[in-house]
């Protein structure tokens, strides 16, 4: 599960159970009798293999599942990191405290430039072998698609921007990289007929948009998406091949307990609200895994399988009241009006009624509501580390229900297989 797990008592203990036990060999012998077991085993794939058309699906899938391992693994430590839940298990001390090196975020910087890469690759191959039918070909939309939000997310999360052994350069130029890709993905999603293709990458595009200053970029993208539009990463619970996601499996009891909702902002909140986007159970008598915390479990993510949302309508929603109180904060009741158009849609676990409209009485106290409905909607969705790094650099005025970060990391540093190939100087975290 990364370099910085350990193993437990009860992991230790199963482990030498399975050791110790006999093996049957003369029960295997007698079952496989008379079966013709041979295999013959072509080698490794040759990679001129991928170029053909017939492995294009397959390729595709393999950076599917890339971008879904990469995303889950940052969405479950930057909510840590950034107090979307209260670490109780196997977390290293780095997440406790939100100090996080190179040294203890390799595993993340590696699955997020990987998914970068196969995504751009396979984007690659598809271009030189279908030549000019790659500007209407629906899986290559789909690979832009996957590209941009591989970008987005190294944006969204990394400290500095490194490209395939290159020099350091600013985050922000994975965000411009993924503009790009968007914008492609557009323009082949609308010319292979794939509508869903065109609309994921236009909301993805209003986001880095957002990032990049480009505002009224970004507010063009995010009017065009429905309110009711999710694009979502899928996980599958395969037995070669597991790639759960992993803020359900790490705050499961099968047997993880990692984390506890208990002690952060979700625990008073739905306790209040019965906001059915930050629902959390309590396990009676249930503790945490190794700090014996209060066990309350996420009830966002209720199976291995539970995907995660990359861009929706609803999202899109809260871009465009943001961008009023950037540009025209003195219009901050449009903003608020738009902030209630998400919020009055949810119904209340506690009451079965619609939440009650949040208020302001000026531009301030709309950027607290900004910055709380954003909190709430993107729970765990690998959002809120990054949003919190973004309004600091940027000086958002407004005080939010959100715990002090001035101690903390606010992005994840290079990792540490980057800082030992590259041969250029990278700045690092140690």
């Amino acid at each position: 599960m990364g370099t910085n797990r350990k193993e437990s008592p009860n992991m230790r203990s199963h482990r030498r159970a399975l050791a110790s036990r006999p093996v049957r060999v003369g029960l295997l012998a007698a079952l496989v009798a008379g079966c013709d077991l041979e295999v013959t085993n072509p080698g490794p794939v040759q990679d001129e293999f991928l170029d053909d058309a017939q492995a294009f699906p397959s390729l595709l899938q393999g950076v599917r599942r890339a971008s879904a391992l990469a995303y889950t693994r940052l969405a479950l430590d930057g909510g840590m990191t950034s107090y979307e839940g209260t670490p109780g298990g196997l977390f290293g001390q780095e997440f406790i405290d939100g100090k996080l090196t190179s040294v203890n975020v390799n595993d993340h910087w590696s699955r997020a430039q990987q998914a970068r890469w196969m995504a751009e690759d396979g984007v690659r191959r598809l271009r030189d072998a279908l030549g000019g039918e790659f500007a209407s070909n629906e899986i290559a939309g789909r690979l832009l698609v996957l590209s941009g939000y591989a970008n987005r997310t190294l944006g969204h999360n990394m400290c500095i921007a490194v490209f395939d052994g290159g020099p350091e350069q600013p985050y922000t130029d994975y965000l411009t990289r993924a503009e790009g890709h968007f914008t492609e993905a557009i323009t082949v999603g609308n010319a292979s007929g794939a509508s869903d293709i065109a609309m994921a990458a236009q909301a993805g595009r209003a986001d880095v948009r957002m990032w990049l200053g480009d505002w009224s970029g970004a507010t063009a993208d995010a009017t065009g998406i429905p309110e009711n539009f999710v694009f979502q990463l899928h996980h599958y619970d395969l037995d070669d091949f597991p790639d759960p996601n992993e803020v359900y499996f790490r705050g499961a009891s099968d047997p993880w307990r990692e984390y506890t909702i208990w002690g952060t902002f979700a625990e008073g909140y739905y306790t209040e609200t019965g906001d059915p986007r930050m629902a959390w159970m309590e396990v009676p008598d249930g503790v945490t895994m190794v700090y014996n915390l209060p066990f309350y479990v996420q009830q966002k993510f209720t199976s291995k399988t539970a995907p995660h949302t990359l861009a929706s309508g609803r999202e899109m929603i809260l871009i465009r009241a943001e961008e009023i109180l950037v540009n025209n904060p003195g219009n901050f009741q449009a903003a608020m009006d738009l902030i209630n158009q998400v919020r009055t849609t949810v119904v209340s676990d506690h009451t079965g009624e619609a939440l009650a409209p949040a208020t302001a009485s000026d531009a301030t106290e709309a950027w607290t509501a900004l910055k709380q409905e954003r909190r709430v909607e993107l729970w765990f969705d690998n959002r809120r580390f990054g949003d919190l790094r973004r309004w600091h650099d940027e000086g958002r005025p407004g005080p939010t229900p959100m715990e002090d970060m001035s101690s903390r990391s606010r992005c994840f540093p290079v990792g540490v297989s980057e800082v030992n190939t590259n041969s250029n100087p990278l700045n690092r975290v140690s």
